[in-house]
C-alpha cells in the first residue's frame, strides 16, 4: 500500500489506514519498521471498534481506505500481499 501512495499521491491519491484491534505498539513498530507515511489512524477503544464495524464496515483490520476526488471512500479492504486490486482501483478514478 505504501508503494502504492508513493507512486501515486501526486496524482491525488488519498490513503487512509485504520486499525482497531492491534495493540499500539505493534501498529508504531510496524509503521516504522516499513516507512508507512500515508496517514493511519489506531483506536482500539469500543467507539474505534463500533466505527470500524459498523460505520465503515470493515471486516478486517488494519483496514485501508483510497478516498476518492470527492472525499469518498472509493474502496476498502485489508492487507494482501501483491494484490491489484489497489491498481484495479486508481484505473477506475483515473489515477493510474
Amino acid at each position: 500500500m505504501e508503494e502504492l501512495y508513493r507512486k501515486h499521491k501526486d496524482k491525488g491519491l488519498i490513503v487512509l489506514g485504520f486499525d482497531y484491534v492491534d495493540d499500539k505498539q505493534i501498529v508504531l513498530d510496524f509503521l516504522r519498521e516499513h516507512s508507512v507515511t500515508f496517514p493511519n489512524i489506531l483506536d482500539t477503544s469500543d467507539e474505534g471498534v463500533k466505527t470500524g464495524f459498523m460505520t465503515y464496515g470493515a471486516t478486517f483490520a488494519p483496514a485501508y481506505y483510497i478516498i476518492d476526488r470527492e472525499g469518498k471512500i472509493a474502496a476498502a479492504w485489508g492487507y494482501v500481499e501483491n494484490s491489484t486490486r489497489g491498481i484495479e482501483i486508481l484505473t477506475k478514478l483515473g489515477i493510474e
